[in-house]
């Protein structure tokens, strides 16, 4: 059954792209690239391939998980590590010689049938005025080359600039759905920190820089390089304002600090992974110091903690 799902799935998104992907008649060139990202899945979780390239403001940022050439065995995985602007320029110049864009837009596939488990191609290219092209199909050899020659150039720089806190939040007018979790490391130890209903008592329960063991640590920053949370922060930018404001509003806050003095946070969900993975951690930490503090409906929520390292 769910083979069948996927498979389903599948022939939609081809039959998307063969009418949808080429964004219409416009014609575009490499200096319109603000984002491009090719990847290559097998049988295994992780990629064979999958290589980012995401324009922030005057800035580029370079994702990549792969083998280092240089190195036998060894596999590199980092999300949005900034780049030298001549870096991203060698990229977009392959593009243009390679006329890599009207190559996209023409692509069809031989077929529009995949089995669920078959290895995936997918590669995207996103444009100054939002629009994008989406194929299911690699970038030529010579950007893939180019691609793994970055990443053999910044991988261990990248794989330098770590995580030294997260801090996830959600305020609500309902009290017993509003949380927050810090997870902070102290030199070599890291600590955990709630403000949540983790019971069906509807009582919040706080708990202030609890030590955490190191693997459960690694299951946290595993969740936020798979479901990449970083560059999701990284990458998101204030809506215009439009003078609104809304008293009832569920608001969010994903923040990460990093260990070359870096910050960045967003008002954005962390999402249920995240989340979950918290609230299983906090049956553990409850057992030595906690806090409950009684839910009153009749006042305003609570304004949650803030990370003194966010």
């Amino acid at each position: 059954m769910k083979k069948n799902y996927k498979c389903r799935v599948t022939i939609i998104m081809a039959i998307l792209s063969l009418l949808f992907g080429c964004s219409g008649n416009k014609k575009y060139n490499a200096g319109d690239i603000i984002g491009a990202s090719t990847s290559y899945y097998g049988t295994e979780c992780n990629p064979v391939y999958a290589f980012s390239l995401q324009k922030q403001d005057e800035n580029w940022l370079f994702s990549a998980s792969c083998y280092v050439q240089s190195k036998e065995g060894r596999y590199t995985s980092f999300d949005s590590f900034p780049i030298p602007s001549e870096d991203a320029e060698g990229f977009l110049e392959i593009i243009r010689e390679e006329d890599e864009i009207s190559r996209l837009i023409k692509y069809r596939p031989l077929s529009i049938l995949h089995a669920a488990d078959a290895p995936t191609n997918s590669s995207v290219m996103t444009f100054s005025d939002g629009n994008s092209i989406e194929k299911e199909t690699a970038f030529c050899d010579k950007a893939l080359r180019y691609l793994y020659s970055l990443a053999e150039k910044h991988y261990e720089t990248a794989e330098n600039v770590k995580i030294t806190s997260v801090f996830v939040s959600c305020s609500s007018m309902d009290h017993s759905s509003s949380y927050s979790y810090t997870l902070e490391k102290d030199e070599n130890t890291w600590y955990f920190s709630f403000d949540a209903v983790i019971d069906g008592s509807g009582a919040h329960t706080e708990v202030e820089r609890q030590k955490i063991n190191e693997n459960d640590a690694e299951e946290i920053l595993r969740i936020i390089k798979n479901r990449q949370l970083v560059t999701m922060v990284r990458q998101y930018e204030e809506p215009d304002d439009d003078g609104l404001i809304a008293l009832d509003e569920t608001t969010y806050r994903l923040s990460f600090d990093f260990t070359d003095g870096t910050s960045k946070s967003a008002p954005i969900e962390a999402g249920e992974e995240l989340i979950s993975a918290f609230r299983s951690k906090c049956s553990c930490s409850r057992k030595d110091t906690l806090t409950l503090i009684e839910p009153n409906y009749a006042e305003k929520p609570m304004k949650l903690f803030e990370s003194s390292t966010v």
